[in-house]
């Protein structure tokens, strides 16, 4: 038991529908609203991802966690190395070869989502914007992977998610960096405001993150046969996102960082599956969205664990 502890602790399963909210857009629009075995295939690969790129990114980070983060499984020796690299490798393995039993173009996405990943956990993460820009690329190609799985194509539709999904991504990244920004700075690790600036990388993060909710409402003018009421979505991620982020912009600091980090989450989970809300009515897609969000508020506060 103290081992599965300490390998739920190492995929940080409280941020469980992070996968699932950014794949459904993609599966659901595809799927024409209809939960298919298809949908739930690809949420399950997407899930079981996610974690294995939880698991690369301790086992590449678990020296500097040693300082930063020393109650994490690796530094506190509850688990290996050995026993956190060679099962996110099985799953990345597994993820691959789940791909190409669905359909060739699916096999390839996630051969590059995997690549991605270990890019941004092996190099990437200390490497400023450079790893501001990867990580919400790879978050942002789950819409196109759940597309992909469902019906080998990928609808028009699905690029508006693909491409809010990113940039609303980008802006959480980067505000992420401020909860640690002095530890970062006092370890040497290249974080986006330590690179480019502290005002400079909160106007990036504005700037992308106002360009996501408009492409998001593009559909609303532009595409006939949407459901309108899906906007409700975006406003309800709009509100979440502004009023967590308001104090970090006024006073930069790392109490605020995490403030707006946390509000970024729900912001996510209300924002990226928004335009399933266009193929399906307000009440299925609350249907889907208030547990997810309600289970992920609710296991962060019981289990404490740190975003």
């Amino acid at each position: 038991m103290s081992r599965l502890k300490a390998y739920l602790d190492l995929v940080r399963y409280p941020l469980f529908a992070i996968p699932i909210v950014a794949t459904l857009p993609g599966a659901l629009i595809a799927s024409q609203g209809k939960l298919t075995w298809r949908v739930a295939v690809a949420l399950l690969i997407a899930l079981f991802g996610y974690f294995a790129g939880m698991i690369k990114n301790d086992y590449f980070h678990h020296e500097t966690d040693k300082q930063t983060n020393p109650e994490r499984p690796l530094p506190s020796q509850r688990l290996t190395p050995r026993q956190a690299i060679i099962p996110a490798s099985l799953i990345y393995g597994l993820c691959v070869i789940g791909g190409f039993l669905l359909n060739r173009p699916t096999g390839f996405l996630v051969m590059g989502l995997v690549a991605i990943s270990h890019l941004y956990n092996a190099i990437f993460k200390a490497k400023g914007i450079l790893g501001s820009l990867t990580l919400p690329l790879g978050i942002g190609l789950l819409s196109v992977f759940g597309a992909l799985v469902v019906s080998g194509t990928v609808p028009r539709l699905v690029w508006y998610a693909f491409a809010a999904t990113t940039l609303y991504d980008l802006g959480t990244h980067i505000t992420t960096t401020f909860k640690d920004i002095s530890r970062d700075k006092q370890l040497g690790i290249l974080t986006t405001p330590l690179q480019i600036g502290i005002r400079p990388a909160l106007w990036v993060s504005a700037i992308a993150t106002v360009l996501a909710f408009a492409i998001a409402l593009l559909p609303y003018w532009l595409e006939p046969d949407v459901q309108k009421s899906y906007i409700v979505w975006v406003i309800l991620g709009v509100i979440a996102t502004v009023s967590t982020r308001i104090s970090l912009y006024l006073e930069p600091n790392e109490e605020n960082g995490y403030f707006a980090l946390k509000g970024s989450m729900v912001g996510s989970i209300l924002f990226f599956p928004c335009l399933i809300g266009a193929q399906v009515s307000i009440v299925i897609s609350a249907a889907v969205i208030l547990p997810l969000l309600l289970i992920t508020l609710f296991l962060l506060k019981t289990t404490r664990q740190e975003v």
